[in-house]
């Protein structure tokens, strides 16, 4: 089954696009300094963090999980801890169709 013929891969295509564009606009128009300086004045943006990283880190459990090689799902874990989820996206675009298999 292609790319264009898998729903859900072409929803994780499309949402990991997405994200990714989301993340360039923060980088280009947002205040990476400012934001981080003012990260510790509210408890809302510590809550924020921390879901973010601990989703990045449930994420991450599922890639060692599912990884026939241990050791291949490192560099996707390092990964996803810096740029985000549109690592988990195209790692899940890749292992889709494995994953369906596995899970069957």
């Amino acid at each position: 089954m292609t790319l264009f013929q898998d729903p859900a891969r072409l929803i994780v295509l499309v949402l990991s696009v997405v994200m990714l564009g989301i993340v360039g606009y923060g980088f280009a128009a947002g205040n990476l300094d400012s934001f981080l300086a003012d990260l510790a004045s509210e408890a809302w943006n510590q809550v924020t963090l921390a879901d973010l990283y601990i989703s990045f880190w449930l994420m991450s459990v599922v890639m060692f999980v599912f990884s026939p090689r241990k050791w291949t799902a490192l560099p996707w874990i390092v990964a996803i801890n810096f740029i985000g989820s549109p690592v988990f996206g195209l790692w899940l675009l890749l292992n889709l169709p494995r994953l369906r298999k596995a899970m069957a």
